[in-house]
């Protein structure tokens, strides 16, 4: 008997894949690696969407980054560390402001000292609603994921760039349900403590 997954089906499975392997690694230790954990970093994000499709999406957030209790980190000081984050803001179209908040996992590739590091992240966004302006985003559920990049100085201060997707991935939304996504450049700044 050979099975047949559609396209559709197939990302919807690769997605849910990819978002409990990152959960599970950025919840559950591993043997005998630990970090210390706690609130360790506060910012600010503003974001421009990557191409307009039916408008033109603004995001204003603050948040704030928990860092995990594990991390993996070879002799060279380049390791990986997870963490938490949450951000409460704002998502302008046209005239209109929306609420937009997340919750979410991250992955970050990094060293002791102050310098460059890349995360790579997944989240649960929550839209205050589905319709803003002309663009229907299929549900106030939306999941994201994103790359980024920063740069820590000496002081604390931290820089950082991210590209970030959010959109339902009809995931948990029948195939009729519009998924138009939102790509945007997030550019922020933040301080680590």
């Amino acid at each position: 008997m050979e099975l047949h997954l559609s396209k559709e089906l197939t990302i919807r499975i690769l997605l849910i894949e990819i978002f409990l392997i990152s959960f599970i690694g950025c919840t559950f230790p591993a043997p005998g690696l630990s970090a210390e954990s706690g609130w360790n970093e506060v910012g600010v994000r503003v974001g421009t969407q990557v191409s307009s499709k039916h408008e033109y999406f603004r995001q204003y957030e603050t948040f704030a980054v928990y860092g995990l209790p594990w991390e993996w980190r070879g002799s060279s000081g380049w390791g990986l560390t997870p963490n938490a984050n949450i951000s409460l803001g704002i998502i302008e179209g046209g005239v209109k402001t929306n609420f937009i908040s997340s919750v979410g996992t991250a992955i970050v590739l990094n060293r002791l000292e102050p310098g460059i590091t890349a995360d790579f992240g997944i989240n649960a966004n929550l839209l205050n609603r589905r319709h803003i302006i002309n663009q229907d985003f299929g549900s106030i559920l939306q999941f994201g994921a994103y790359l980024g990049i920063d740069y820590r100085f000496n002081n604390g201060l931290k820089i950082g760039y991210r590209l970030q997707h959010i959109s339902n991935g009809h995931i948990f939304y029948h195939t009729g349900t519009p998924n138009p996504g939102l790509d945007q450049h997030m550019f922020a700044t933040s301080y680590v403590f």
